[in-house]
């Protein structure tokens, strides 16, 4: 059950288009739409999670087809976030707040949608989830086992995101992204369509 959860920490701290939602949320908004996207993350991870431990590779082996619509809709979906950056990252700062244009005003709710939907059509998310519990369930495991698992993995990945928004949305931090945040806008666009990229070339119907 260690095993599986360390992993799980491991794979929640490593940068990716999660990391750099919240963060980027955080800087340029608030700690509150940081916290926002964090919790659609952290709902999406528990959503896998739990289904991973009842039955969720079964369910791909069924449905064929589910895996590679979810994956280009997830890259789609990061080639969208990707452009709104690049667009940020090549308009003028805002004369009247001294500060780069945001990508998108982002109050809680819609940092949390956008948390959501990334996480939900990351089909690399998926298949982590599936391997991981699928070693775990490799030995007969109780209901309070697969229980317990699941609230570590979920509690350690709400207190990485939380945390990254906390440090992201302090005034020192935000400063930084206000001096900035063209050409980090510009560097997290180039990522994430990387990434996106990566994913298509992935991509097996």
């Amino acid at each position: 059950m260690l095993a599986a959860a360390l992993i799980y920490i491991f794979a929640v701290i490593s940068p990716g288009p999660n990391f750099l939602l919240v963060s980027r949320f955080a800087a340029a908004n608030s700690i509150r739409a940081g916290v926002g996207a964090s919790m659609g993350i952290v709902m999406v991870g528990l959503m896998f999670s739990i289904s991973s431990v009842t039955g969720l590779a079964v369910l791909i082996d069924n449905y064929p087809w589910f895996s590679p619509i979810a994956t280009l809709a997830g890259a789609i979906y990061l080639i969208y976030i990707a452009f709104l950056l690049a667009r940020s990252a090549m308009k003028s700062a805002d004369p009247a707040a001294g500060k780069p244009q945001a990508m998108l005003p982002m109050g809680f709710w819609r940092a949390w949608r956008t948390g959501v939907l990334i996480n939900l059509t990351n089909m690399k998310t998926i298949a982590f989830m599936v391997s991981i519990f699928a070693g775990f369930l490799a030995v007969e495991r109780s209901l309070l086992e697969k229980a317990a698992v699941i609230a570590i993995c979920s509690s350690f990945e709400i207190l990485w995101y939380s945390s990254v928004a906390l440090i992201f949305g302090q005034s020192l931090v935000q400063s930084l992204y206000l001096r900035y945040g063209r050409q980090i806008d510009a560097c997290m666009a180039v990522f994430l369509l990387l990434f996106a990229v990566e994913t298509l070339l992935m991509l097996r119907w």
